[in-house]
């Protein structure tokens, strides 16, 4: 191995260690992350739908409170089940494993993991918007219909469209990765 060699992979060894740690510190600080959550949606929920909206705490958990238009209040709490936290980890830890491999461009694996985590965090409060206004309007049992199916329906659409586009954006075609180490079409015996 050249010196060059020997800083390259010391470098994605580094960057891979750091999105491990990354990943880790997420999962250790998933309080503080749904508590960010919580504050996002909020205002987001406010912005969309014009409510009465505030962040707050339910019994330790961090929520989203607004008023209806029948001026009742509505809580929705950021559980651990529904914050973004774990898939965001799991992302980390798959860009970990994609920088380790040398044949992957380290600036577009990190370029990808930077989309990839910012769609399941779009995704995740057009989630809770969506339930927010389910509630609001529809009562407590469309909410339920809501947060089991359609959020789950959301949520993987989410986890499926951002895998494409990490993959696509890793390995999109004509790149080196795509067409390394893949015979030509004269190389296949007759």
């Amino acid at each position: 191995m050249t010196g060059r060699s020997v800083g390259a992979r010391s470098a994605r060894v580094l960057v891979a260690a750091l999105l491990v740690v990354l990943a880790v510190t997420l999962i250790i600080g998933e309080r503080v992350g749904r508590a960010i959550e919580a504050s996002t949606a909020a205002w987001l929920v406010g912005t969309v739908t014009g409510m009465d909206v505030l962040p707050a705490d339910a019994s330790t958990v961090p929520a989203v409170v607004f008023r209806s238009g029948d001026l009742q209040w509505n809580v929705l709490e950021i559980t651990l089940e529904c914050a973004i936290a774990f898939l965001l980890a799991g992302l980390l830890v798959m860009g970990a494993a994609l920088v380790s491999v040398a044949r992957f461009s380290l600036v577009r694996v990190l370029l990808a993991i930077g989309v990839g985590a910012s769609l399941l965090v779009a995704v995740n409060q057009l989630r809770i918007v969506m339930l927010s206004l389910v509630l609001a309007h529809g009562g407590i049992n469309a909410f339920e219909w809501a947060h089991s199916f359609a959020g789950s329906v959301v949520s993987l659409a989410g986890l499926t469209l951002t895998l494409l586009v990490v993959f696509v954006l890793v390995v999109r075609p004509g790149s080196r990765a795509s067409t390394r180490n893949i015979p030509t079409r004269e190389e296949f015996p007759a």
